[in-house]
């Protein structure tokens, strides 16, 4: 969102007519209050019902605004801005997520605020966001985070093959699922991907 509104291009790529998948969760990144709810009012005109806020973006020139995972240091800010969800009881939100910015321990201290919100889900990616993509997923922070949430938690993170995905299921046999993300694009291997390998 730009301070003139909108780009046109952004708002094409949410229209429900541009969009062959059958079930669509348009995706929400803000530092504010304010400006979640400006990017909510879009959702709502276009007639979706279901939101995800990205806590995870790793993106350093969003992250540096307190956007995605920049955020997650700020506990006060993570507050106001996750109140857009009680204030919209009828939407149905979820909360995509790193372990922190720069420190796993920022998640843990975001639960008592996590916890408390009507969530359909978290999606949790156990990296921080200063890592962006690189280097080892820290599967013990993971593990702790999951053992004290209290919504269904989803797993995202270096899922490039099926085993990737049966190896992280008997790891946290109670995981409500796993999320494919970049590996998708990537492995031309997945059952049905037709997309080209991606370096």
């Amino acid at each position: 969102m730009e301070k003139g509104g909108f780009r046109n291009k952004d708002v094409r790529e949410i229209e429900p007519g541009n969009n062959r998948v059958p079930h669509i969760i348009p995706q929400l990144l803000a530092s504010s209050f304010e400006k979640a709810e400006a990017i909510l009012a879009l959702f709502i005109e276009k007639g979706y019902q279901e939101a995800d806020i990205n806590l995870g973006c790793p993106f350093p020139l969003l992250a540096g605004r307190h956007n995605g995972s920049g955020i997650l240091p700020y506990p006060e800010e993570v507050e106001s801005l996750l109140s857009l969800v009680k204030k919209y009881p009828q939407i149905s939100f979820s909360v995509k997520m790193r372990l922190g910015w720069e420190n796993p321990e920022e998640c843990m201290r975001l639960l008592p605020i996590l916890n408390e919100l009507p969530l359909r889900q978290v999606t949790m990616h156990p990296r921080v966001g200063k890592q962006q993509y690189k280097g080892e997923v820290n599967l013990e922070a993971f593990a702790a985070f999951m053992e004290a949430c209290r919504h269904p938690l989803i797993y995202n993170g270096d899922i490039r093959k099926l085993e990737d995905i049966h190896r992280i299921q008997e790891q946290f046999p109670a995981l409500a699922g796993v999320m494919i993300g970049r590996g998708l694009l990537a492995n031309r291997l997945w059952p049905g991907n037709t997309k080209k390998r991606v370096s």
